[in-house]
């Protein structure tokens, strides 16, 4: 079951992402990131309230700092992906964002079965080659201006920078997972609701700082409220699955989202996947055969 859920987070950030992509070819990726945040963060917040009752300490202080984590990580990997190559940019990412908590939940004295092991390895390698693979898709010239989470144009690609963005993203995303395993009191409505809210606090005040253009119509308005409506609903499922499941697992499982974000592309973008990404596909089946047949999460 948790395994599971594990898995549901993955499809709801990663169909979140498509959404936010789209939303993203028509006003500036930061404000797509912040409105998200804070468009979910409102109706959950009521219905904690309603529902919840008052938070705990553990709750409002993992639950807030899993926000910043996101926010910080949300701002390097635009970056990364504006000014340097962006197939690299989102492997380095998506790896990292498995490995931190994986070594997380290994220093906290999980130990999964081998079988469980495998498959957590054969997951990594498929966030990076469906993460890499969609560089060799992506029809975009390398040397054209880019629009950076700021709305300013950037020339590409500076792989050095990127790769490091890349880095501080991933680790930022695997930061999140960690925190929010540790919010494991009391309802797990209010680290949703702190997350979000923080977040997106966080990406207002750079926001304002950059003054990127906000104006945006109705329909760019829906698909931001539905990315941040599955996202927060990806972040609801991860706290439930760490409370019954292993965070090394969970947390691996949870960072496949790149998967389900190129099956979108697929079929309503008509994008074509390059081979690194069917591999990935591939790799991605087998670690969830083998966690499976291994028990574990």
């Amino acid at each position: 079951m948790a395994f599971l859920l594990g898995l549901l987070t993955a499809l709801g950030y990663g169909a979140g992402d498509f959404l936010g992509g789209l939303a993203s070819r028509r006003v500036s990726a930061l404000v797509v990131a912040c409105y998200s945040q804070l468009l979910v963060t409102a109706p959950l917040l009521m219905l904690a309230l309603l529902m919840a009752g008052l938070p705990g300490e553990a709750a409002l202080l993992w639950g807030g700092a899993s926000g910043v984590a996101m926010a910080l990580g949300l701002l390097a990997y635009y970056r990364g992906l504006a000014e340097g190559y962006m197939g690299l940019v989102a492997a380095v990412t998506g790896v990292l964002s498995a490995l931190v908590p994986l070594a997380a939940g290994l220093a906290l004295g999980e130990r999964p079965g081998w079988l469980s092991l495998a498959g957590i390895v054969a997951i990594v390698v498929a966030i990076a080659l469906v993460s890499g693979g969609a560089r060799e898709a992506s029809p975009r010239d390398p040397d054209a201006p880019v629009r950076g989470a700021d709305g300013h144009g950037h020339r590409g690609p500076h792989p050095l920078l990127g790769v490091f963005d890349g880095v501080l993203a991933g680790v930022a995303f695997g930061l999140v997972f960690v925190f929010l395993d540790q919010a494991s009191e009391g309802s797990a409505l209010w680290p949703v609701v702190m997350a979000g809210g923080v977040g997106g606090l966080v990406l207002l005040g750079v926001m304002l700082l950059h003054r990127p253009e906000r104006h945006m119509a109705r329909s760019t308005l829906v698909l931001v409220a539905l990315a941040g409506l599955l996202q927060g609903l990806a972040t609801l499922a991860f706290v439930v699955a760490v409370r019954i499941g292993l965070l090394s697992v969970i947390a691996v499982a949870g960072a496949l989202s790149p998967a389900p974000t190129a099956l979108l592309a697929r079929f309503f973008q008509a994008e074509r996947m390059s081979r690194l990404q069917l591999a990935g596909f591939g790799f991605a089946l087998a670690g969830i055969v083998l966690i499976v047949l291994g028990g574990a999460g």
